[in-house]
């Protein structure tokens, strides 16, 4: 019988590089990365609603997390990615730790390629937490 539910490698490729790059520009504060990987249309959506849909919203939303006090770390995990011509997704599940709190959650991006390089065209992030009514 075939076993489910046991995560593997995550499969080599692009998009999987990209995601732990991600992590790491986070970690390192490297706010260059992002505005290169962010395309000019990107729109970024979260689980409580907020929806930024702007490059210029989008970078200084992750100005503001990777420049916080007490400095937060990012880890990625069971990474998943698929693409067709030039459009590719990848999902993973993240940890952001601040020392004192922990964020857990999973996140979908969608990218498109532009020339030999991919640039984010759509983040969906979903904290692992209940609901916040509005």
């Amino acid at each position: 019988a075939p076993r489910v539910g046991i995560p593997g490698t995550p499969p080599a490729g692009p998009l999987v590089s990209l995601v732990q790059a991600g992590a790491d520009a986070y970690n390192k504060g490297d706010i260059a990365y992002f505005e290169k990987m962010f395309a000019d249309d990107i729109l970024w959506v979260d689980e409580d609603g907020h929806e930024l849909n702007t490059k210029m919203f989008c970078v200084n939303f992750i100005r503001r997390q990777i420049s916080a006090t007490p400095k937060r770390k990012m880890t990625v995990s069971a990474i998943a990615t698929g693409a067709w011509a030039d459009t590719g997704w990848a999902s993973f599940a993240y940890v952001i730790d601040d020392g004192v709190n922990q964020r857990k959650g999973m996140n979908t991006t969608l990218f498109k390629k532009v020339g030999n390089d991919w640039q984010i065209v759509l983040i969906h992030g979903a904290i692992n937490a209940p609901a916040v009514p509005h």
